[in-house]
């Protein structure tokens, strides 16, 4: 089979293999191997989502990363189990992680308007306050590559 060909599969399982120590891929007997490249070319075919969307994001001192899947729900006894475990946890605690994730989840987006208005801004050229910058509040340059729009020079 030529390499171009190879599905993303086949590439996944020859590159999971060739991890393995080569003393102890080379203990294994032709069938065995052939064996374990099947069932992880089947395990990597059997993970694939109707969208899968895979982005980073640089926010002012770190850069993040988001991953979106969705498709078909294939795990319902897996889901009953996830149930029954997370229905254990106090309620107290269970509400907390609510709290806790919502804050974290509202704190993410504004902070995103917030640097996508700046840049909008510093695009546009608008200048609200003469004399104060926010890029000399933060050092790290993460405001460095925008340039002021100009209709006329």
């Amino acid at each position: 089979m030529t390499k171009k060909s190879r599905k993303s599969s086949e590439i996944f399982a020859d590159f999971t293999l060739s991890r393995v120590e080569r003393h102890i891929r080379d203990s294994l007997s032709d069938e065995q191997y052939d064996a374990i490249r099947q069932a992880l070319i089947a395990q990597d075919e059997n993970s694939r989502h109707q969208v899968d969307v895979r982005m980073r994001l640089p926010f002012f001192f770190w850069s993040y990363y988001l991953v979106i899947f969705a498709g078909r729900d294939r795990r319902a006894s897996t889901h009953q189990r996830e149930q029954v475990r997370f229905s254990k946890v106090p309620l107290p605690i269970r509400r907390l992680g609510y709290v806790v994730s919502s804050f974290l989840l509202l704190a993410v987006v504004v902070g995103f308007l917030f640097y996508l208005a700046y840049k909008i801004k510093s695009l546009l050229g608008i200048d609200i306050f003469p004399n104060f910058h926010l890029n000399e509040f933060l050092p790290l340059g993460s405001f460095s590559d925008v340039k002021p729009f100009r209709l006329v020079e």
